[in-house]
Formats: structure tokens, sequence, C-alpha cells
């Protein structure tokens, strides 16, 4: 009986060969835009769940208590503390360098990713895995282990087990940074909040800089607790806060007053937005979004696609009654159907499923994101399952209890049906136009916030500026600078450690007589020329050889002189602050106007050139290039650059790209946002179309009769319009204030918000009008045009 129905079913949809086409198209569509979506976002939430009891383990931040803006490194004394807590099974810290000039073989200089060092509670902690090598070994003195890619990739075939990587900045303060190779571990698998390339051991070189980390508030290392099983995570942070209150640590150089919390390893990828991150993460809120859409997406096409079965089948009832009058059992019926319905959902999965994977690799490349699906994870087969138990139990209900329930067989073969399909159509109709209508005006206002922040005054250039970055401080930089000078293209040149988005450093604002910290870089006077900075107040003592000294941006100077109401008494007030051994007094020799070193995500806060003539300033050399062609300049860098450093690669980034790499994951947003509300379109209309073609075939008789009657084919049009147009305006109605709502919870991640204009909306009703009407007119338009008396003959 399955092969007779199977069979049956095959004929049956390669007999409508246009309906069979329509609808496994529409479905494929929709079912591969909910799968890439779906499947990224299972992918995010999967993050750090392959770690061994990651339930367990939490990542302490700590915030002195006057500032909202936390830092995902926290104070080095927790480690130890928390070690002596009964209710704390393992505590392990590390530090991270984002980007740290490694040298090898004594020879050559890269730039690299992800270093690490750490101790072998790291280890423990994380599953890292050897590959060569025992990985206890980084307790030793001055040892490194190195991943597979960074082995294969600078070693290829040599044995790298017993050289020597020299660090740039991660060294003794003596100067001495070698680190022998020990072993080489497994690469840190995708779904981890951290990548880690080397892994340096604490001991030896670095050991100094970990044990004056329990003596002062220096946040520059991750502190990981695992907790025993029911352990509160409130409670240990209280617990922390308890001991740092009662320790002399508290009374040490720095803030007072501090909030410690816990936070859950497997949040930290998606729930996480503290500086200083370890790895890229997307905001929760974003993920939200994106599993909203894939499930939106997901609906629409299978109401789409109940839609058109829902078309087939008012149009198949007398085939029905037929079958019903001549002995076929309704239970019968319905099997056919089902096998019909679950034969067309299963083709429409599995060509998602074989065009996702064709175009994986674009996917990964247009919205930025490392996407793959994995076969092997049960949630892909439940969602398969989902989609065909939908579809095949929707169909087979609507054919039960609408076409089939308290109908007589002479009904049915008659057309006598007490439902006629537009009360059941309507409210179908209605929801494909109201989600077009949410995802078109929600993509609208993404990129009205996204051109808003990129094109909102940042207080510095971002235009025409090109970065270099230096390794080799051997050399005077401001040789090479000169040089540049020297080209009527290139308009100044200037130094700093710490480019804008590039992590900086603390500093203590208790010498000022203020609470808190302030973000500090470290510069030379012509880099605030060279990002158009200008100077408010200027101190500054041109007379001397050398500059240095303190410039700081205008938010902090107005809390400064709230509280010393002159720049004299702040002066007076410093002087009078005892100096530790290891400080000196600086200067403040000016200040800037306020400007946004940080994103739009985040406000203005305190911040603090500290200018000086150091080499090492010009790690990041900043050139803004004269307006125009920029090819000629760049060549002429490039010239410049191998007479002075022709060891060097020349490795450089343009301002204005840095920037928008901020606001990745909202153009990842933009990207889909825009993509699937066109899929989503796409599908409409075509549901749109299936819905009016069946309401224009159930008035068939009333447009012969009205055509015969003298009606125009106008007439005809704007009275099957009449109709849908209602529906539109009831969909906008009520997607106002869906998208409303969403757009505005979307918004809270922003410092720096657009307004919510009614044009965006607005747009978005006209846009969905014009494409329902537009769809609608078409097929109005067709039966308008209908020959009268095959009209009346219709049955």
């Amino acid at each position: 009986m399955l092969w007779y129905h199977l069979k049956l079913s095959v004929l049956r949809l390669l007999h409508s060969k246009t309906f069979s086409v329509t609808n496994i198209l529409g479905l494929s569509v929709g079912l591969a835009s909910f799968f890439v979506l779906f499947v990224h976002v299972q992918n995010e939430k999967s993050y750090d769940k392959h770690i061994n009891d990651h339930q367990e383990i939490y990542r302490v931040i700590s915030t002195p208590s006057h500032i909202d803006d936390s830092w995902a490194r926290s104070l080095g004394f927790i480690k130890q503390t928390s070690l002596n807590f009964p209710e704390v099974e393992n505590a392990c810290q590390f530090s991270h360098a984002k980007l740290e000039n490694i040298t090898i073989h004594d020879q050559n200089t890269i730039s690299q990713n992800d270093v690490l060092s750490v101790d072998t509670n790291f280890i423990h902690m994380f599953g890292i895995e050897s590959i060569v090598g025992d990985l206890s070994e980084i307790s030793n003195p001055d040892v490194t282990f190195v991943s597979e890619r960074f082995a294969q990739k600078y070693f290829k075939n040599e044995n790298p087990i017993g050289q020597t990587i020299e660090t740039e900045s991660l060294r003794a303060r003596d100067g001495s940074g070698k680190f022998e190779i020990a072993g080489i571990f497994k690469n840190t698998p995708i779904k981890t909040h951290f990548n880690c390339e080397i892994l340096l051991s604490q001991k030896g070189n670095l050991e100094e800089r970990f044990k004056v980390l329990s003596t002062r508030k220096i946040q520059w290392v991750y502190n990981y607790l695992k907790l025993k099983k029911g352990t509160s995570p409130n409670f240990i942070a209280d617990k922390i806060l308890n001991d740092f209150n009662k320790s002399s640590f508290r009374q040490t150089r720095g803030p007072k007053d501090y909030k410690f919390q816990l936070e859950k390893l497997t949040d930290i990828h998606l729930k996480s937005n503290h500086r200083f991150e370890l790895k890229e993460s997307n905001t929760k809120i974003n993920i939200y979004l994106f599993t909203i859409v894939a499930f939106v997406i997901l609906f629409v096409s299978l109401v789409n696609f109940i839609s058109l079965i829902t078309v087939n089948l008012f149009k198949r009832a007398k085939e029905f009654g037929l079958k019903s009058s001549i002995g076929a059992h309704k239970k019968h019926l319905l099997y056919q159907i089902l096998i019909e319905v679950l034969l067309l959902s299963s083709v429409a999965i599995f060509i998602s499923l074989f065009a996702i994977e064709l175009i994986k690799p674009i996917i990964s490349q247009y919205y930025e994101i490392q996407f793959d699906i994995f076969f092997n994870e049960p949630i892909i087969y439940w969602a398969i399952f989902i989609i065909l138990f939908c579809s095949g139990t929707l169909s087979t209900l609507f054919v039960r209890f609408f076409i089939l329930k308290r109908n007589s067989i002479s009904e049915i073969i008659k057309g006598l049906l007490p439902l006629t399909g537009k009360k059941l159509l309507q409210p179908l109709m209605i929801f494909q136009i109201l989600i077009v209508m949410v995802l078109i005006s929600s993509t609208i206002f993404v990129n009205k916030q996204i051109n808003f922040i990129l094109d909102k005054p940042l207080g510095f250039t971002k235009e025409n500026i090109v970065v270099l970055r230096q390794k080799d401080f051997r050399k005077d930089p401001n040789v090479f600078a000169n040089e540049l000078r020297k080209n009527s293209q290139i308009e100044f040149v200037g130094f700093t450690r710490q480019y804008f988005g590039y992590p900086t450093q603390t500093f203590a604002l208790e010498g000022f007589g203020i609470e808190g910290t302030a973000e500090v870089s470290f510069s030379n006077l012509d880099f605030l020329q060279t990002m158009n900075i200008p100077l408010l107040h200027d101190y500054i003592n041109r007379s001397k050889d050398t500059i240095e000294g303190f410039i700081i941006n205008k938010h902090l100077y107005d809390r400064l002189m709230e509280k010393h109401n002159n720049i004299e008494n702040l002066n007076s007030f410093r002087s009078g602050q005892p100096l530790e051994a290891d400080q000196r007094r600086v200067d403040i020799i000016g200040v800037v106007d306020d400007f946004n070193y940080n994103s739009a995500h985040q406000q203005i806060g305190d911040y603090i050139f500290y200018i000086n003539e150091s080499p090492s300033n010009a790690r990041f050399t900043h050139i803004k290039i004269a307006s125009g062609d920029i090819r000629p300049a760049m060549d002429y860098i490039q010239s410049e650059w191998d007479k002075h450093y022709p060891d060097q690669k020349m490795e450089y980034f343009f301002m204005n790209d840095k920037i928008t790499q901020q606001y990745k994951s909202e153009n990842i947003l933009r990207k889909i946002l825009l993509s699937f509300s066109i899929l989503a379109v796409v599908i409409g209309i075509i549901g749109i179309s299936a819905l009016s073609y069946f309401s224009s075939e159930q008035r068939t008789k009333e447009i012969g009769i009205r055509k015969t009657n003298g009606a125009k084919t106008y007439e005809i049009i704007r009275m099957l319009n009449k109709d849908f147009l209602k529906w539109v305006i009831i969909a906008f109605v009520l997607a106002c204030p869906i998208a409303c709502y969403a757009m505005n919870k979307w918004l809270e991640n922003f410092a720096y918000k657009t307004k919510m204009s009614w044009w965006v909306f607005a747009l978005s009703g006209v846009m969905v009008m014009g494409i329902a009407l537009l769809t609608v007119t078409w097929q109005s338009w067709k039966a308008a045009r209908r020959n009268p008396v095959e009209s009346l003959r219709y049955e």
C-alpha cells in the first residue's frame, strides 16, 4: 500500500509540474535560509561546551565601584585568594597579548596573534591537549608550547622542539624575552571564546610580572575559577569582595572600592561585552534577532507552503468527493495527502541542505562569519523532523477538518463547501504581509543606525590615514618620518603605541584628587596634529628639546575643574602628593577636545595622552595623506620603507577600515536582514500570488456575471484589489509596534542612537503595498480578461 501511494504521489507531482516546482523551490529557499541562520545561531550558542565541567567554570570580573564600563581582565590577587576557598576546585590566571612581535631563529620577526602566558591550572581547566611534549613542563622557567598551526606555518618539516622564540613586549625587566619550545599542542577548537597560538611559561622571564600582581591594582590578567558543584557564583563573588575589603591590598595605590562578578563560561561568547575580550563575540541581542529572523523565515516558508497546498487541495475537492463515492475511506485520502506533502517537503529539505553545502564558502565570506554545518549534531535532525511534522500535520488537518468534515459526498462534488477558504486564507495573507513589513522596516532602520554611527563626527580624522606597524625600534623612527614628510602628498606623520580601538593602559586618578581611572595611550605631539585633534588649552613649552607631559581630554578636564576650579590649584594639589619609589611626576601640558576613542557602543570617558619621544611610541606610525589619488603616496611610502627597513615586510591598514571593523556585528546584522528580507519578499510574493489566484478562482462566476452586465476590466481589478488593500492596511497597523519594539531593544546596545523616524515604517508599508498590489493586480487582470462565457461555464 505504501509503495502504491508513493508511486501515485510521484506521478501526481510530475503531472502538476508548475505546482510542484513552485512549491519545492519556495520551501527550499525558505528552508535554506532557516538552516543558515539556525545553524549559525546553534554554533554560536555551543561555544565552550566541549570543555569538561563547563557548567562549573566562571570568569571573574573586577571593576572599580564607580565605573560602569567593566573589563574582561581582573585584579591579580584573585587567583591566590580563591584557591583558599574550599568551594573553589581550581583557579587559573593568564595574560593574553592580542598582537605580539615574535622573533624566530634569531632572525625572522613576525606579528603573532593570541600569545598567552599560562600555568598548569590553565592546561587542566581548559583541556589543552598535547601533540608533542608534556604540557606540565609549562611550569618550568622560560619554556613555551606552540600550536600545531603555528608549527606547520613557520617550521614546516623542521622539528621546532628545542628552538627558541623571542618576544618583544612579554619579557623580563632586564630585557630577556627568549623562550625554548618544549612541545606542540592541538589547535584551539573553533567554538571557544579564546584562541591560543603560543603558550608561554609564567616562570623565568615573566615571573616578576606575575609576582607583583598580588600587591598592585593592575588589571593585566584574566582570572577563571572552577567551582564545586552546587556552589553559588554570587557567594564566591561576595567572599572575594570580603577578602579584598579586609586586606591591606585595598589601601594600596588605586581605587579603594571594587565590584566583583562571576561570569559563566558558556555566557562569555554571546552575553559578555566587556572591554579586552579575548575574542570577538556576538552580543546577545544580535543572536536573538538572528533566531527570530530564522524562525520567521521558516514560518513564512511553511505558511507559503501550506497556502499553495491549500489552493491545490481546494481545487482537488471534487477529486476527494469522487474517490469517496466509489468507496475510498477518509483515512486513505488523508494518507495519500500526507505522502504527497512529506515527499514535497523531503525533496525541498534535500535541495536546501545540498545548496548550503555548495555555498558554505560564499556564506562565510559574505557574512564574515565562521559558518559550518555539523551533521553529527542532533539539533539538525530535530529541525528536519519539526519541518516534516508541521507541514504534514497542518496539511492533513486542513483536509480533515475543512474539506471532509461534515460535508456529504454530493456537496463536495458540487463544490458546496461551507468554508470557501477565504476565512482561513485571509489570516495567512495578513501574516505574510506583516512579516515582510517588519523585516523591511527593520532592515531600513538598521541601515539608518549604522550609517549614523559611521557618519557621526568622531573628533578626529579617519579618512586617508594609513597606519604602519613598526617592529624594529633599534633605528630612530624620526629619520624615516622626516623622509616621508618631504613628499608633498604626505601632510603629517605621527607616532603612537596604541591606535584608536587598540587596547590601552589605565591610569589611577587618585593623584589628581578624584576617583577612578583614565585610559592612557603613549604618543608624540605630532600624532595629535596627524589625527586633527585640536588643543583647547595649550601649556606646552616648545623651547625644550623634547616635549613630555600629559594631554588630557575635555571630559577629564571638566571633572578636574569641578574639583580644583583652575589648573593652578590642580598643579598645587599634585605637587603635594607623595610619590612611590617607581613613580615620577608628569605635568599636564594641554587639553584636547573630546573624541570617540572607542565605538559608538560606549560613551566618552576620561582619556590621557602621555606625550614623549620614546622610539617605542612609533609602534603604529600614522600617516595623513592628502585627498585625491593615494596610490603615488603609497608607492613612495613603500619605497622609503624598503630603504629604511629592508628586512621587514611593510604591514599597514587604513584607519577608516579599522573603525568600520568595530561595527562588524552590526554590518553582519545589516547584511542578514537585507538578504533575508529579500528572500522573505520573494517567498511572500509566491504566497500572495497563490492566494490571489485562489481568491480570483473562487469569484470566477461573479466576474463573468459582472462582465456580461457591462463591467470594465479596471472595475473588476479595483474590486478584487480592494480586499487585498484592506489586508495590507491591517498588516501595517500590526507591524509598526512590533518593528518599533524590536528596534528599540536593539538600540540599547549603543550610546549614540539615531531617531526612530516615522518614514521608515511608511516606506516599508508603501513598498509592501506596491509589491502586494502589483502581484494581485496581475492575477486580477488575468481573471478580468477571461471570456465571460468561459467564466460562467467554469466548474
